[in-house]
């Protein structure tokens, strides 16, 4: 997992091309205040964006989940929120079984799941290693407009 700065994305861009593809795609992005587009082809069903509109804690989860196929890279545009994340060899719960159509399974949230403040201005990456539970309710409601790009494992 990485957390940091939207001004230093270009010290991932030597994680694979499809990163680097995303991370260029956001640090051009002009924040015109409007709602984000639902979905975005960046490279087909390779890199893809999804655009999420959102009020912070309308549907806060109880169950983190994990990828095989894709990365998720994420930008929190305006607003803030919380995610969890454990590494997921480390998860004690018990896991649902891999949904393919989904590249998800998911797992209870361990009481001792890390919880990180992801205001905007903020990427964070989550590799397929990586139990996460993003668009949680930091301290009280608001609204939150975060890119979630979906990275083919082999555009790296």
């Amino acid at each position: 997992m990485i957390f940091d700065r939207l001004e230093h994305a270009n010290q991932y861009y030597g994680l694979g091309r499809g990163i680097e593809t995303v991370l260029r795609f956001f640090e051009r992005y002009e924040d015109d205040g409007v709602d984000l587009t639902p979905e975005l082809s960046l490279e087909g069903d390779k890199i893809f964006l999804i655009g999420l509109n959102y009020t912070g804690g309308e549907e806060d989860g109880d169950k983190m989940e994990a990828h095989r196929k894709y990365i998720d890279v994420m930008y929190v545009v305006e607003g803030e929120e919380k995610f969890f994340h454990k590494p997921l060899s480390d998860v004690k719960g018990a896991w649902s079984e891999y949904d393919p159509a989904d590249d998800c399974v998911m797992m209870p949230i361990d009481s001792d799941a890390t919880q990180v403040y992801f205001p905007a201005g903020h990427i964070a990456i989550f590799f397929p290693q990586d139990a996460h539970l993003a668009a949680q309710l930091w301290q009280k409601p608001g609204k939150v407009r975060k890119w979630i790009a979906k990275v083919g494992i082999e555009t790296l």
